[in-house]
């Protein structure tokens, strides 16, 4: 296998409650060739004193500042050497200790396409149980209407930023989103079979849905992919009657 070095970032603010879950997770992976990378927002819970614990298992890090989720995980990406980039959240962490090399093995045979993810399982934010394993096909037609990959499970190769830039810091929520739109349909999707991330759910993009999906419309729009008039209606609509749908259903499984 040719070496490919994996920068993990993870960008955090008073993450105490999980973030030693996901170093650890990180440090115990078989693959060696990992940059891991940490910028913190400038915490003033514990999280400061459990990153400088496990600096031995930290590549980079920082604590200060910055204008957001966007601006931290461009930080990051300022940051890394890798050829592969994942954005790895504070609350989430690798599967096993064999997720990136999997995950880079299926890169490799499939010479290195731009954007290769897996599978998550989606855990119970208190009780650490897993709900459901999320797995997700890349289908551009549905990606057009707001159905995205997950970042937390997606290697994207150095080569895509340098085309197509870093993250809008415009956009609080769906800026990955955003970043992929710019390129996706142009470049090659692989979606290995494995399963790579455990990630909590309740979010921000869960608990701010509105707000989601009005920045999934601001991203089509703004790439050129639908008008701000009907179609942003339209999609809006959409996104009505989805979660309707959604909230109805659990109504009835609670009975």
């Amino acid at each position: 296998m040719p070496k490919l070095v994996v920068s993990i970032v993870t960008v955090c603010f008073n993450a105490e409650a999980f973030i030693e879950q996901t170093i650890e997770s990180v440090a115990q992976q078989s693959y060696d060739d990992i940059e891991f990378i940490i910028v913190d927002g400038g915490s003033v819970d514990n999280t400061i004193n459990i990153i400088r614990r496990n600096e031995n298992n930290i590549s980079k890090w920082v604590s200060e500042s910055d204008e957001g989720i966007s601006d931290a995980f461009n930080k990051g990406f300022a940051l890394s050497s890798g050829d592969y980039i994942l954005y790895l959240n504070s609350d989430d962490k690798l599967h096993n200790s064999d997720s990136i090399k999997e995950l880079v093995s299926y890169a490799v045979v499939n010479d290195l396409p731009e954007f290769i993810y897996g599978d998550c399982n989606v855990l119970n934010r208190d009780t650490g149980e897993v709900r459901y394993r999320a797995s997700i096909e890349y289908q551009p037609k549905a990606f057009l209407k707001g159905k995205i990959i997950p970042h937390p499970s997606l290697l994207l190769h150095r080569s895509y930023f340098e085309k197509y830039g870093v993250f809008d810091i415009g956009f609080s929520i769906a800026m990955d989103y955003e970043l992929f739109l710019r390129g996706i349909l142009k470049e090659r999707v692989f979606h290995a079979p494995c399963l790579v991330t455990d990630v909590r759910d309740g979010g921000v993009s869960t608990k701010y849905r509105s707000l989601t999906v009005e920045e999934i419309i601001k991203a089509l729009v703004k790439n050129h992919h639908i008008q701000p008039g009907f179609e942003a209606f339209k999609l809006r609509f959409i996104y009505f009657i989805r979660g309707l749908i959604r909230r109805i259903v659990s109504v009835f499984r609670f009975w």
